[in-house]
């Protein structure tokens, strides 16, 4: 018989070492450049996200100084990339084989946004302008210019402001005409119990309180995703696509997430005038909309906001017409021990709005998701369009694997389960039977 051949301490020490390093040796990647299409020169900075259902979450990176990205370490499988950058028309690359050992480059070239209009925001319909707009929120004259041609005018209803108690539909923030104010403003801080007492509720099969219910709570009991835009201190993020639940308007969601400490931090949205028509801002139901600028010297509740910390909002916007951008959002902030104010803005570009839901990022979807069904507890007029089982399909098309994490999949638990506990009549009915709506305006209840 032969003797066998015992295992010295080195052999073991090599094996080892060749077991810990076969992931890193197996592992595939991905890379590329982008540039612009006009001239081929390197664009940085480019918001690069990665997914696929290989992945847990999506990965993101940004391009650098030569425009070069690089995804490292990605297990086998089909990814999808998209390419996002202000100012720039967004792109995808789908069916991206990735295997073991291989490193498939993807080079794009990116068009400027001011090249091609986005074909997701046709005009408005002739009549479907302001002049549809109920009567509380303007007032519109017809004035004879200097040139002999007859023109609109419009401007605020006198005795009915953009905001409070007496323009909201029922318990929820009106909708604010961009003549009127166009600005909109909410807090970095948000307590997000309101979300914790409406699921203990449902958890014990009661359909919990309307006046109870927040909806931005419910944004922000959510993961918002390491998505955005570099601006000083912060990542900035902001998506749309065409409501789900109210015609003729895009859901806007808004992410302003801190990159480091920050104190003092106030955040303002201003819609270009000549791009949107009327906005209304989910949740805080207790703020009023302050059209002045955010300057050191306004009211605006300043809150700090710590490393990775991040706040999300939620708009509904009426598009007028293609444009470049539709509005600004501003951030102001302290930092370290300097008292002074800083400033930080970007631009959103109509490029972000996409087509439809399925386009716009899983993140966003679940913020929408979370927002809709805040505003169904709540009995808003505004989600009357969207019922119990459209919601849940809209919670399964946030898509794998985000869908199944723990607390995503609870957030589907709770939306069967308050479908099965409403009992509420539609109080809109003899108001607008048959379902229908305008979705311009809230009817009113009376007394």
């Amino acid at each position: 018989m032969a003797p066998t051949m015992k295992p010295t301490p080195c052999n073991v020490f090599c094996v080892v070492l060749l077991l810990l390093s076969a992931p890193a040796l197996a592992a595939g990647g991905l890379s590329g450049t982008v540039v612009r299409a006009s001239d081929k020169s390197p664009i940085p900075e480019v918001r690069v996200t990665a997914t696929s259902p290989a992945l847990t979450e999506p990965r993101s990176t940004v391009t650098d100084a030569q425009g070069g990205f690089r995804f490292p370490q990605l297990a086998d499988g089909v990814y999808s990339l998209r390419f996002e950058k202000e100012s720039f028309q967004a792109l995808s690359r789908t069916d991206i084989t990735v295997k073991a050992g291989h490193e498939p480059r993807v080079d794009v070239a990116l068009s400027a946004a001011s090249q091609t209009r986005p074909s997701v925001l046709p005009p408005a319909p002739v009549d479907d302008d302001r002049e549809r707009a109920p009567a509380w929120t303007l007032q519109h004259l017809p004035v004879l210019v200097p040139d002999g041609a007859w023109q609109t005018v419009y401007r605020a209803s006198l005795g009915k402001p953009g905001s409070g108690v007496e323009t909201r539909g029922f318990g929820v923030n009106p909708t604010i005409d961009t003549e009127e104010s166009r600005t909109s403003e909410f807090p970095v801080a948000v307590d997000t119990s309101a979300y914790g007492v409406a699921r203990d509720y449902l958890s014990r099969d009661v359909f919990p309180a309307e006046g109870a219910v927040r909806t931005e709570a419910f944004i922000n009991s959510f993961d918002s995703g390491d998505e955005g835009e570099p601006y000083g201190p912060f990542l900035l993020y902001v998506e749309g696509f065409p409501s789900p639940s109210r015609k003729g308007y895009h859901v806007v969601r808004i992410t302003v997430k801190a990159r480091e400490p920050v104190r003092e931090v106030g955040v303002q949205v201003e819609f270009n005038r000549k791009a949107v028509a009327r906005y209304r801002l989910l949740g805080y139901e207790y703020l009023s909309p302050n059209p002045e600028p955010l300057d050191p010297g306004d009211e605006t509740e300043l809150f700090p906001l710590a490393a990775g910390q991040s706040v999300t909002a939620i708009h509904e916007v009426k598009v007028l017409g293609p444009s470049i951008a539709f509005g600004m959002l501003r951030v102001r902030y302290e930092q370290g021990n300097s008292s002074n104010w800083r400033r930080v803005q970007m631009m959103m570009p109509s490029s972000t709005l996409r087509s439809d839901y399925a386009r716009a990022a899983p993140f966003t979807r679940l913020a929408y998701v979370a927002s809709a069904f805040a505003e169904k507890l709540r009995g808003s007029f505004w989600t009357r369009a969207l019922d119990w089982p459209r919601l849940l399909t809209l919670w399964e098309g946030i898509g794998e694997p985000l869908r199944t994490r723990k607390d995503v999949a609870q957030l589907g638990a709770l939306i069967r389960k308050a479908q099965s506990l409403d009992t509420r009549k539609e109080r809109f009915e003899r108001l607008m039977p048959g379902g229908s709506s305008d979705f311009d305006d809230v009817p009113s209840l009376g007394n």
